[in-house]
């Protein structure tokens, strides 16, 4: 063995195991950061696979004989093929987050073992290498095609990785994304000017002549470029490709832009929709350092844009707030509207409230007529009868002189009530009866008979009825004893469930034609607020007969 020969196994075994080393401890670094899933658990066979290829390298290079010198040789290939399937299958799972379809994935499987069987057979047919000795071989047809296949594995591989870094490394300057593209270019590259015998005849022109394979040595360059890319921007982590794929697939459009205004990121939705430019918004932004919302009018839409600088970025969130401006605009039309309305209808309150003083003094007016009149009424019949028996019966002539205090006195209590407000409220028959029977012995002394009758003593009466009933009786009687000049008053009361029927009836003068003054209309009136119905008949000499009905349900 020759000193170069020495030298070039020296120099072959040195420098792969120093590369096998950095290459296995970058990779526990990288599973220490990385996060476990498939994509990681491809990249793992592709870094384990190189590392092989390495280790077989080096059994290969201090084989003893031919033999295990060809066997090394077919279990380094063995690496290489698969670690072309695996990359294909990291950059694709890497990027879709899914595995390959299985019919896809037994294809290429298929093609692999292919791979396989072509080398380990080359002893047969010698078209994968051509020649081949312990000391030199040479490359057939299948070896090119061998290698066309493992490119275009490794091509496939990485055209997804480079949407991935797209994704990934958004953002970053261009030679950030170069130097993590070279992590898998640079192998490749190396393995092509190798393959092509460029770096021989380099090697040679400068008087070298150790000359090895660097292919998997310099795929430690890679190892040690995607670890950097890990702990600096998440290289290797989901996070990022979920975010993208959130993000990207939200209805709410979504612009990062850089501090010189610039588009880094652009989601879907605001690629979709027509959205403000950001030199619609320049000049807000440039003034704007810290979050906040604007509102702005574009094409005809209300557009609320909220933005949020993060370190030498600002992130705009957009949202069409259109329907709630219409809503809004409608809304405040119909307050306008509301308050004309309003102002209407305050108008006719006031205009209520005027007619209900009206309405109150007519009460009053009514209430007061009845009172005075039944009082002075029988005020003065009972001084007639007192002026009658003064000389003749004293104590009879007191007795009314004191009847007509008595008479005075409730009516100015009731006049009282009414200034006050408060009216008097019966709720039952037998209330009813003895409210009547004071009526009736206020007019005694006058020489007037009087008889009441009520039935359905126990049944309830309505306030409001009862209210009436009291003062259309009070009405009446004193109707009889002012023009009937009535001996005998008789007053029937009938209390039911449904109704309420009252009969007055006296034996007075009666008469043919009458003409209906202030108290049957008051009478009416009062009737007409609770459903009732006055009716009456009188003719010359047959004195008066009138009949209340009034339905209580």
């Amino acid at each position: 063995m020759n000193d170069v020969l020495k030298l070039e196994i020296q120099t072959i075994c040195v420098v792969h195991i120093f590369a096998i080393v950095l290459s296995i401890a970058f990779l526990m670094i990288f599973l220490i950061k990385a996060r476990k899933n498939q994509a990681l658990n491809w990249f793992v066979v592709v870094q384990l696979s190189m590392i092989g290829w390495m280790i077989f390298k080096i059994f290969k290079t201090v084989a003893p004989n031919v033999t295990l010198r060809w066997l090394f040789i077919v279990a380094y290939y063995i690496c290489a093929c698969i670690l072309e399937i695996a990359f294909l299958e990291f950059g694709y799972t890497y990027y879709t987050q899914k595995s390959l379809k299985r019919p896809v994935r037994m294809l290429l499987w298929t093609v692999v073992v292919f791979q396989v069987l072509i080398i380990v057979t080359n002893p047969i047919h010698h078209l994968f290498y051509k020649t081949y000795n312990f000391w030199t071989d040479s490359f057939g047809i299948l070896f090119v095609l061998h290698t066309v296949i493992e490119y275009a594995f490794i091509g496939v591989g990485f055209y997804y990785c480079r949407k991935m870094f797209k994704i990934c490394f958004e953002g970053k300057n261009a030679m950030y994304r170069l130097l993590v593209s070279s992590a898998i270019l640079l192998p490749l590259f190396i393995n092509v000017l190798f393959i092509t015998k460029v770096i021989h005849r380099f090697v040679f022109s400068l008087g070298w002549y150790v000359i090895f394979d660097l292919t998997p040595i310099v795929f430690t360059w890679s190892m040690f470029v995607f670890v950097y890319a890990t702990f600096k921007s998440e290289f290797m982590s989901l996070s990022p490709i979920l975010r993208h794929e959130i993000v990207h697939k939200l209805d709410t459009p979504i612009l990062v832009l850089n501090k010189k205004f610039e588009t880094l990121y652009q989601n879907h939705a605001y690629q979709s929709k027509d959205i403000c430019k950001p030199d619609d918004l320049k000049e807000y932004l440039i003034t704007s350092k810290t979050p906040d919302v604007i509102e702005l009018k574009h094409n005809k839409r209300y557009i609320r844009v909220q933005s949020s600088w993060v370190q030498d970025q600002i992130i705009l969130i957009f949202k069409d707030i259109t329907p709630y401006k219409v809503i809004e605009s409608e809304l405040q039309n119909k307050q306008v509207e509301l308050n004309q309305k309003n102002k209407i209808l305050s108008d006719h309150i006031g205009l209520l409230k005027e007619s209900s003083k009206i309405g109150a003094r007519n009460y009053v007016a009514r209430e007061l007529h009845d009172i005075v009149g039944h009082s002075l009424v029988v005020t003065i019949k009972l001084l007639e009868v007192s002026k009658v028996y003064y000389n003749n019966d004293r104590t009879l002539s007191m007795n009314a002189l004191k009847d007509v205090s008595d008479s005075l006195d409730a009516g100015l209590l009731s006049m009282s009530h009414i200034r006050k407000g408060q009216i008097s409220r019966a709720y039952s028959g037998n209330l009813l009866k003895k409210e009547l029977n004071r009526i009736l012995d206020a007019i005694r002394y006058t020489g007037i008979q009087t008889k009441l009758s009520v039935k359905g003593l126990e049944k309830e009466i309505d306030d409001k009825v009862y209210d009436i009933i009291k003062k259309i009786a009070k009405e009446l009687i004193t109707n009889a004893l002012k023009h009937s000049g009535a001996k005998e008053i008789f007053v029937s009361v009938k209390v039911q469930v449904n109704d309420l029927q009252m009969m007055i009836i006296d034996n007075g003068e009666g008469c043919d034609e009458l003409i209906e003054g202030n108290g049957l209309k008051g009478i009416r009136s009062r009737l007409d607020l609770v459903n009732g119905n006055l009716d009456y008949i009188t003719s010359k000499g047959e004195g008066f007969f009138s009949k209340i009905s009034i339905k209580t349900s």
